[in-house]
Parts: structure tokens; C-alpha cells; sequence
């Protein structure tokens, strides 16, 4: 598969329904809030193989959850490509996301740092430690308008 074929699409609002269809498919845990901003991707064909959810912080930040992608089409770039697809999303306001430390370098090449607990808003630490407690090696990871993403 050629990277280049994927299509992205951006959805919110009316649109996350088709959101939601992908994720039941690929892991019934997940699923698209109102709030949130969704960026699938998709193969000629028509089929989603990967998605991710952006929420709004109270304090006006983003939060990038759920990043998801089909099993049968992990470990091919799908997520690094999605995610190049949703930074100018990104780039409204500071972007922030937890992570396993093995994913940490997949982020690093889309322009995300890793950041301390002393580094996030008051409204992403609560949760952050509380994510913290079912995973403890989670790691706090920002991206900046100034990151040079390769």
C-alpha cells in the first residue's frame, strides 16, 4: 500500500455516527464524544483503518485521544500519516496526549515533546495521574507550533 492513497477526513458534529462505526469495529471501548473532533483515515476503497479524537480542554488546549488503527494496517505509517493529516488541528493551541513510551517515538517525528507534570494546565494533570494510575508508565507529550516535525 502506498501511503499516498489514504484520504483523510476531518469530522465532527452530525459526521462522528461515521466516527463511531470504526471504532466499534476495531475496539467497542472507544467512542466519539460530541465535543470531539475525529480524523479518520481511509483506503480507496472506502474503508476507515485508522482514526483519532481530538477534544477541547476547558482551558482551550487539545487533547489527542483514541488513536487507533486497524490491526490488519499497523506498522505501515498508517498513524504517522493520519497524524501529519490532524496537525493543523494541532496547531490552534498547545496539543497534548498520553502515551505508552514504545509510541513516544512515532510522536517525536510529528513534532510532539515530552513534557513534565509541571509543563501541562492544571486541567490535564488531574488527568493525566489518574490515567496514570491504571498505566504508570504513561508518558505527557506537547506539541508546539515552533516543533519541526520531519
Amino acid at each position: 500500500m502506498n501511503l499516498e492513497q489514504l484520504s483523510f477526513v476531518r469530522r465532527q458534529g452530525l459526521d462522528l455516527p461515521l466516527a463511531n462505526q470504526f471504532y466499534k469495529r476495531v475496539d467497542k471501548r472507544l467512542k466519539a464524544r460530541a465535543d470531539e473532533i475525529v480524523w479518520q483515515a481511509y483506503l480507496d476503497d472506502g474503508q476507515a483503518i485508522a482514526a483519532l479524537r481530538l477534544r477541547t480542554l476547558v482551558s482551550g488546549e487539545h487533547l489527542v485521544t483514541g488513536v487507533l488503527v486497524d490491526p490488519d494496517w499497523r506498522c505501515r505509517g498508517v498513524a504517522h500519516a493520519l497524524l501529519q493529516a490532524a496537525r493543523i488541528d494541532f496547531s490552534r493551541n498547545y496539543t497534548y496526549l498520553f502515551c505508552e513510551p514504545q509510541l513516544a517515538p512515532l510522536y517525536t517525528k510529528v513534532g510532539f515533546a515530552q513534557v513534565q507534570k509541571s509543563d501541562m494546565p492544571d486541567p490535564l494533570i488531574g488527568r493525566w495521574q489518574a490515567y496514570q494510575r491504571k498505566t504508570p508508565e504513561l508518558v505527557a507529550m506537547c506539541y508546539r507550533l515552533s516543533a519541526s516535525p520531519t
